[in-house]
């Protein structure tokens, strides 16, 4: 394997407001407590987790919640050098509430055009050095200007010589066009060497009920490995040997809002340690476990391994790996 490399995460760093008690909808949240979100933001807390040098490409706004999450993604150990704080913009929100079935919905605050603003002038530098790890999500498609940063980090990326994770959110509600939106995140999928991302997208995506053909239909779009998360059902590998299903850890799940941002974050640094497609089956077990303590607990990112802990569970996982190859 190869030494550590970086991992850039490409997005806008938001609060999550979570009321911490099941219901049916937002309507009947009586309270709401802070939590850190993003999807990306929470990829680099757990990549940062895993060993990986991750920093995130993006920022909020020049508030006091905006210096909050600045504050948290640091004491995690992730580089905040190209987290902008945005002067006269307010920090984007989300309201979560959480079924009896302990699946979240979302109800977003903030302007869509606005993270675009965060990375555009530091992409090149961002994307210096060492090959590394670049993560993206659809969330940074949602306005133009942001989708051609989104666009082009991924190609000056590739040009380089660095992976790039896509983890996609297809969320129809945020979008004015389905048919755009999925065009869009396609476009994305192909420009990427790795995907992450739950059942429903990917049938979205794909038009594919099984989990399986859905995987290796986004494969054919051009990346090399694709997981599909299952939920309690555990994930899905298509890889270039072939597809291999991974088991999930058993838990009673509290609040499921961050178990996806966890597998990608193990991901990441996993690709980060020089593990190829082919390799990831072992760091995706290691993966899912964390995820099952993210589920655990409210918030996504309150409930990861401390960092002594995680580095050695993937430590032995990429061991494993090695001697497969």
């Amino acid at each position: 394997m190869s030494a550590n490399r970086r991992v850039v995460c490409l997005g806008e760093a938001l609060v999550d407001f979570v009321c911490e008690r099941p219901v049916a909808s937002l309507a009947e949240a009586d309270a709401f407590v802070p939590h850190p979100g993003g999807s990306l933001p929470n990829i680099a807390v757990c990549a940062a987790r895993f060993g990986a040098g991750a920093e995130v490409l993006g920022g909020a706004g020049d508030d006091e919640w905006g210096l909050w999450l600045r504050d948290r993604l640091a004491a995690e150990g992730v580089g905040v050098d190209r987290f902008v704080l945005t002067p006269g913009a307010g920090t984007s929100h989300a309201f979560v509430s959480v079924d009896s079935e302990r699946d979240p919905s979302f109800a977003f605050y903030g302007d869509p055009e606005r993270p675009a603003a965060y990375a555009g002038d530091d992409l090149d530098p961002a994307l210096g050095g060492e090959p590394g790890v670049l993560v993206v999500g659809s969330d940074t498609l949602l306005g133009e200007a942001e989708r051609r940063v989104t666009m082009r980090a991924a190609a000056l990326a590739r040009e380089r010589g660095w992976q790039v994770l896509c983890d996609p959110n297809v969320r129809p509600r945020r979008w004015t066009d389905r048919d755009e939106m999925l065009r869009t995140i396609r476009e994305l999928v192909a420009a990427s060497t790795a995907v992450k991302l739950n059942k429903s997208e990917a049938r979205a995506l794909t038009e594919e009920g099984d989990p399986a053909t859905a995987g290796a239909a986004l494969r054919d779009m051009g990346p090399e490995a694709v997981v599909v998360t299952l939920g309690g059902r555990g994930a899905v590998l298509a890889r270039p040997s072939g597809s291999v299903a991974v088991p999930a850890v058993a838990t009673g799940v509290v609040d499921a809002t961050g178990g996806g941002d966890c597998v990608a974050g193990v991901l990441a640094a996993a690709l980060a340690a020089g593990v190829d497609a082919d390799g990831l089956e072992p760091a995706l077990g290691v993966a899912m476990a964390a995820a099952g303590g993210v589920v655990r607990v409210w918030g996504a990112t309150a409930g990861l391994p401390e960092p002594a802990a995680a580095r050695a569970q993937l430590a032995r996982a990429i061991a494993v790996a090695d001697t497969r190859e």
